[in-house]
């Protein structure tokens, strides 16, 4: 009930500063799109409650009184600070829905544009800060809550401290040049990649780190010549014939410069949107997951 009063009041007040603006109140009715007869009830129901005179009625309009001229300007003020209000809890409620999403290099390409698509669509007034960092640095700024998601690949299910959502399996493959000669096989091992000089991903990557251990793993001492987000440059390493690059699959195109061939002994990669479930979910996150599990149960990230 003290709701609905104070709402009533807030509307009665700008009945009447609308009939203020133009001293009359046929012409503040049609400004307001409300009968002349609910104006008059307003105006009266005001007087009634704080017993004072708003205006005095003469044929030439109305005319504020002494009290009516104090009433006029301590509701304009009221107005104005309602306005603000409103507009604060407006710009509130629209920044809790803004996300600080870590992403890697290779999964904001393969993974990021389609669900960002989708998620604008479905929630045009979220905003997403996207921030490039590898897998692993993305997985401990989620941990710390310096982001509130991220984009990750693994060979294993996150842990149980995130909350996770699969997303898209993929593939590594190794990038050549068109002129290399292992350009022509079908798939290649990481034996046959021994003497390549490699430029990969930095180490905070989750695919360097994993095929560190790999190679470990086969005792294999990888020909490492540099470690570099910029897809671009690793892009032109391989085409000027300096360096071959692990990669997951569809992350460059191949053309005439380039080809990929599968690593036959490395296993598939799983993607997952993940989040910390000790911290407070705020609305942009809980609808970025559910369109995350959307896409993931429909199948539409591109292959």
């Amino acid at each position: 009930m003290i709701k609905r009063r104070i709402a009533m009041k807030l509307l009665q007040l700008k009945y009447f500063l609308t009939i203020c603006e133009y001293s009359n109140i046929s012409r503040a009715a049609g400004k307001l799109h409300v009968s002349q007869p609910s104006l008059t009830a307003a105006m009266k129901s005001l007087e009634q409650e704080f017993g004072i005179t708003l205006f005095h009625r003469q044929s030439r309009g109305l005319i504020l009184t002494e009290e009516g001229e104090i009433f006029r300007k301590e509701a304009a003020a009221l107005m104005e600070h309602a306005d603000l209000f409103s507009e604060k809890m407006m710009a509130m409620g629209t920044k809790k829905q803004d996300i600080r999403l870590g992403v890697s290099p290779m999964l904001s390409i393969l993974l990021f544009p389609a669900l960002v698509q989708s998620f604008h669509q479905a929630y045009p007034d979220a905003r997403i800060q996207m921030v490039e960092n590898g897998s692993v640095t993305n997985k401990s700024m989620v941990l710390d809550g310096m982001l509130d998601a991220a984009i990750i690949a693994s060979d294993s299910p996150p842990s149980s401290v995130y909350g996770s959502c699969p997303l898209l399996p993929v593939h590594i493959c190794l990038y050549l040049s068109s002129t290399h000669p292992l350009r022509d096989r079908a798939s290649l091992t990481l034996a046959d990649t021994t003497g390549i000089p490699l430029a990969l991903l930095a180490e905070d990557s989750f695919l360097t780190t994993f095929l560190y251990k790999m190679f470990s793993k086969k005792q294999i001492t990888p020909d490492v010549l540099l470690h570099t987000n910029q897809l671009a440059a690793i892009r032109q390493l391989i085409s000027l014939k300096t360096a071959g690059s692990f990669l997951f699959d569809h992350v460059l195109k191949e053309d005439s410069d380039i080809v990929k061939i599968p690593v036959s002994d490395l296993p598939q990669i799983q993607t997952y949107l993940i989040w910390n479930t000790s911290q407070p979910q705020n609305a942009g996150i809980r609808h970025l997951i559910q369109t995350a599990r959307y896409f993931a149960s429909s199948q539409l990230f591109p292959s």
